[in-house]
């Protein structure tokens, strides 16, 4: 799928594409010894991840999750934005050349050499998820199984420790789908949105899956390039994120998404 412009909106003579979200363009004050300063009334480059439910490009344009709750991050920011959905893989490399200041996603060691982890945004619960003809009843069962997991996903040790785990790692959310229903492994891990939503974007029904085994919660965080990182921008962002989750917005969204699958088997 190729990558759509950006949605620029709030900057002085852009294009209205999401007339509902006006940003005011703020400038950007402060910076950190050995980054480049940032311009004022510079925009916030924004990159979503291209997963369903977190980020599509659809006739309509870009939306989802967590590109909605980006936007309305730079929003309470008072921060003219624009917003991009790209392949996972791509985030990191975007923040470390720092063509784009802010990615939200689940962390790991790669992201904290070239990120800072400014707020947490959305926990998510992680599940292990099997087909209904083949059903994983406990994490016990999962020894000497094949496991399918995206690269780069943060897995627990009550994962890594189990006897015999045949791991097999995976380009995204829906290669682990399509692994798991061609019966080339026999469980997928992820978050509960990421892979329910990649079954959902290739046309399954949760009902030909079994109920899913939680195994503990991880979090997107609003990860911020270090090499465009300011104080005041940190500072911005950190605000924004709270009264965002402070007001409920960010839950209300969340649930949003979780009753758009309409299956209590989906664990919230």
């Amino acid at each position: 799928m190729h990558e759509q412009p950006a949605d620029a909106v709030g900057a002085p003579g852009a294009q209205w594409l999401l007339p509902r979200r006006a940003f005011c363009g703020l400038g950007l004050l402060g910076w950190l010894p050995g980054a480049p300063v940032r311009a004022e009334g510079a925009v916030l480059r924004i990159e979503t991840i291209q997963s369903e439910p977190f980020g599509r490009i659809g006739p309509q344009g870009a939306s989802g999750l967590m590109y909605d709750i980006g936007m309305l991050i730079a929003q309470r920011a008072g921060l003219a934005a624009e917003n991009r959905v790209v392949p996972y893989a791509r985030t990191v490399l975007s923040l470390q050349n720092g063509s784009a200041d802010v990615v939200l996603r689940f962390s790991n060691e790669e992201l904290h050499t070239v990120a800072l982890q400014v707020a947490p945004v959305l926990p998510l619960p992680t599940v292990l998820v099997s087909r209904r003809d083949a059903p994983l009843l406990r994490l016990e069962d999962l020894s000497r199984l094949a496991l399918a997991v995206p690269r780069s996903f943060p897995m627990p040790e009550s994962l890594t420790g189990l006897p015999g785990l045949r791991l097999q790692w995976v380009n995204n959310n829906e290669h682990a789908i399509q692994m798991l229903m061609s019966q080339r492994v026999d469980v997928a891990y992820g978050s509960n949105l990421g892979l329910f939503g990649a079954a959902r974007g290739l046309g399954l029904r949760m009902q030909q899956f079994a109920r899913p085994v939680v195994v503990e919660r991880q979090t997107f965080w609003l990860h911020l390039s270090r090499r465009t990182a300011t104080p005041a921008l940190v500072q911005r962002l950190t605000r924004a994120v709270d009264a965002l989750r402070h007001d409920g917005t960010l839950q209300r969204l969340y649930q949003r998404a979780l009753d758009e699958f309409g299956d209590d088997r989906m664990p919230a």
